[in-house]
């Protein structure tokens, strides 16, 4: 099997470092002891260190630890910690004597208290080792996760629509309205760069902030020419959106709710959108009284998929509480971009 295989590399990588670590280790005691090398006491000792290093993080923690049984994982670690002094104990006690190694100076018990601070010492180790691989691995699974929504959601969106052919008929239609009504216009080039943000395509999976703000205030536009521009909506940004990243087309989901569900014509009760940024911290919030009369059918499909999308982007670093009152409706979101 070649070595720069990649099912070789983790094997090398790993046999390099216990060899590195025992050439440090063994030049420190040779420097500060007068105790004989011994290549073939010191293999079995490091092989028996290696055992125990493995069998806790390949064994002991997707086996108990990942199942959250952590009574019989304790009682696991305890008992392997026990073999471990046990078998390193009896290295010391029997095969030093059969190659020659000077009497041991400590008595039976310091080797076994000796022998458990070692086992503990890899515990620790392959804790730590353990963790950060599943971190990673995890991190992983998180980002390909992430692709493969961002590819899915561009990959739909370009199965129903031919952006080549809608841009030209928008054009074209601009072209034709335009002398005979300039709000008629306006709308066709606010529903293109709709549309042209909505297929926009991007590697990383985000947007500025700035657009995903010029997009809400194009679908604002576009529903104040739909209804003559009566609609009450205060829309306030505080702080600086510039160099900011954010999951594109994840706010205007709230937004569109508002415009779907709310009473908006009421002068003393305007849809009130608020966006603040302090620093990388980014909190929406939207507060609109809700229509009793006839609504817009909707599915509920639009929250559920931004619920996933947030869940997969922003794992423990949003918080959305939506407040659904008989007269109102509250969206509260706060996001670490």
């Amino acid at each position: 099997m070649r070595t720069d295989s990649p099912k070789m590399r983790p094997f090398l990588t790993h046999l390099a470092t216990w060899v590195g670590f025992a050439i440090y280790e063994q030049s420190i005691i040779l420097i500060t002891s007068t105790t004989k090398f011994i290549f073939l006491f010191a293999l079995v000792n490091y092989l028996l260190n290696a055992a125990l290093f493995y069998t806790s993080c390949n064994l002991l923690f997707p086996a108990l630890y990942n199942r959250k049984r952590y009574f019989l994982f304790s009682l696991a670690a305890l008992s392997l910690l026990a073999t471990f002094a046990f078998f390193r104990s009896a290295v010391s006690l029997y095969l030093a004597p059969l190659l020659h190694i000077p009497e041991l100076p400590y008595s039976v018990h310091q080797l076994w208290v000796s022998s458990v601070y070692r086992g503990t010492f890899f515990l620790l180790i392959s804790t730590g080792y353990w963790f950060a691989r599943n971190a990673i691995v995890l991190e992983k699974q998180k980002r390909d996760a992430e692709r493969s929504l961002m590819q899915a959601n561009v990959a739909f969106l370009k199965s129903q629509i031919n952006p080549h052919f809608l841009f030209n008929s928008l054009n074209f239609l601009y072209a034709q309205v335009y002398p005979h009504s300039e709000n008629a216009a306006k709308s066709i080039l606010l529903l293109a760069d709709t549309m042209r943000y909505a297929l926009h395509e991007d590697s990383s999976g985000k947007v500025m902030l700035t657009q995903e703000v010029e997009h809400l205030h194009n679908y604002i536009a576009i529903n104040q020419l739909r209804f003559n521009k009566k609609l009450n909506i205060d829309f306030e940004i505080v702080g600086n959106i510039q160099f900011l990243m954010i999951l594109p087309l994840v706010l205007i989901t709230f937004v569109e709710n508002c415009f779907k569900h709310g009473q908006l014509d009421d002068p003393a009760n305007p849809l009130v959108i608020r966006l603040e940024t302090v620093q990388n911290q980014l909190a929406f919030y939207s507060h609109n009284k809700k229509r009793h009369g006839p609504k817009e059918k909707s599915t509920g499909i639009g929250l559920v998929n931004t619920r996933k999308r947030l869940e997969i982007l922003y794992p423990d670093r949003h918080e959305l509480v939506l407040k659904d009152e008989p007269d109102y409706y509250t969206c509260t979101l706060t996001i670490t971009l």
